[in-house]
């Protein structure tokens, strides 16, 4: 079977130091099958916001085919020069599908709307199943950053998008999502009519990141931007922009400092307001916040290995089950987590940590006190944690699933359009 999957933000398998991502994760149990996958991917990362180069063959695994369409260049995650990425990437991905060999199926990130509208037109003009795999509530996600009064003039400049998004989910017979919440909403698009296939395939994260093989060297840099592995670090990964509100942690670590002095708050991650941050922390005099910066790989692991709890400070769009909780369950840190719907049932119920109010200062205090007092509780949430990634969240819990549905999607027509040549 041959699958092209369209997504132009995960990182690749030639990206040097990148995290394994969704895609990644699901190449590897495709190529594990003896699949064939092409990638079609843009020539500019997404995640560090710098071009690649075209991948050699060696640093790409035996069956997988990477295409790099060219675009332009983009700074912030919300603004025109993203939009006019997108739109190049798309007008480029239309050219490339038409001068290209029919696959057996796609899978295609959503989003983008308009890549996954043209994926559904392209697959049904020459008969290959698409799978529209949803990571992202695009258009109404935007809407979350706006104050409710502004919602009405942020859907009129967003109304291609809704267009597109309508599109899509009209169209499409094959949804995954990352939520039962994101799947809840692309039935709502959809209609009265149910999906043919939909199904909830966390994002999850690859046990095997959790290797390391140069650990001293990663604690090396770690300690040069201020690192300290001997004290009670909370550690946040994540872009540093609108989506995540560090501003509320850095007012809790205010309110921590005094009473719990071997607490860090550490946080690992670039972004278009980390200045704003770091002049916030520096004008407060907190000694307890350390900006760590973008770290790779191997700096990651190791700065998860020395924490003791992991932060989920997120702002908008709290209903998703994000790439961050499972990297966080990987190495056993109990959760401080602002995120609603069926993720804070986890973190409840389980349970696996503290959720606490979105922006609301004290109840983010409350929830770092409350680990920092209870050593019995935080051990336990601690123990879960662990069991659940193993049963719910580890990539191999996930893609194996996955890649039965596309096998069961997508081998039946191949062999219908064999049969018809």
């Amino acid at each position: 079977m041959h699958l092209w999957l369209v997504n132009p933000f995960d990182p690749l398998p030639s990206d040097h130091g990148s995290r394994h991502m969704r895609y990644q994760m699901l190449v590897a149990e495709l190529l594990r099958r003896k699949h064939q996958v092409t990638w079609i991917s843009a020539d500019f990362m997404h995640t560090r916001k710098a071009y690649r180069r075209p991948p050699r063959p060696e640093q790409l695994p035996a069956g997988l085919q990477v295409a790099l369409l060219p675009t332009s260049r983009y700074r912030w995650n919300i603004g025109p020069g993203r939009l006019l990425h997108h739109a190049q990437y798309c007008a480029r991905l239309r050219r490339w599908m038409e001068r290209s060999t029919p696959p057996d199926g796609i899978v295609v990130s959503y989003p983008l709307p308009e890549a996954a509208r043209d994926c559904l037109r392209y697959g049904q003009q020459v008969g290959v199943p698409v799978v529209v795999d949803v990571q992202d509530r695009w258009p109404d996600a935007f809407l979350d950053i706006l104050p409710p009064p502004l919602h009405w003039i942020g859907r009129g400049v967003l109304t291609p998008m809704y267009r597109q998004s309508r599109e899509v989910f009209q169209q499409t017979a094959r949804c995954v999502t990352v939520s039962q919440h994101y799947l809840e909403w692309a039935q709502a698009c959809r209609g009265p009519q149910a999906f043919d296939v939909g199904r909830v395939y966390y994002l999850g994260y690859d046990p095997t990141d959790r290797v390391g093989t140069n650990d001293e060297a990663s604690m090396a840099e770690l300690l040069a931007r201020g690192f300290t592995p001997e004290t009670t670090n909370f550690s946040f990964i994540g872009t540093l922009g609108v989506s995540y509100d560090i501003g509320c942690l850095i007012r809790a670590a205010r309110h921590i400092a005094a009473e719990y002095p071997r607490v860090r708050f550490m946080i690992a991650g670039d972004g278009p307001r980390r200045a704003r941050w770091q002049a916030m922390a520096t004008g407060l005099g907190l000694k307890n916040v350390i900006f760590l910066g973008f770290l790779k790989t191997g700096p990651l692991r190791t700065m998860l290995r020395h924490s003791f709890a992991g932060l989920i400070t997120i702002r908008n769009n709290r209903q998703s089950v994000q790439n961050k909780p499972a990297e966080y369950m990987a190495f056993g840190l109990p959760l401080i987590s602002s995120l609603e719907g069926e993720f804070a049932q986890f973190v409840d119920q389980e349970p696996l940590g503290v959720s606490y109010r979105a922006t609301d200062v004290d109840s983010l205090t409350g929830a770092i006190r409350q680990l920092l007092d209870t050593p019995a509780f935080a051990e336990a949430c601690r123990q879960r944690v662990r069991q659940l990634f193993e049963e719910r969240f580890s990539a191999q819990a996930i893609y194996p699933a996955y890649v039965d549905d596309l096998e069961q999607i997508c081998m039946p027509a191949t062999a219908e359009r064999e049969l018809g040549r």
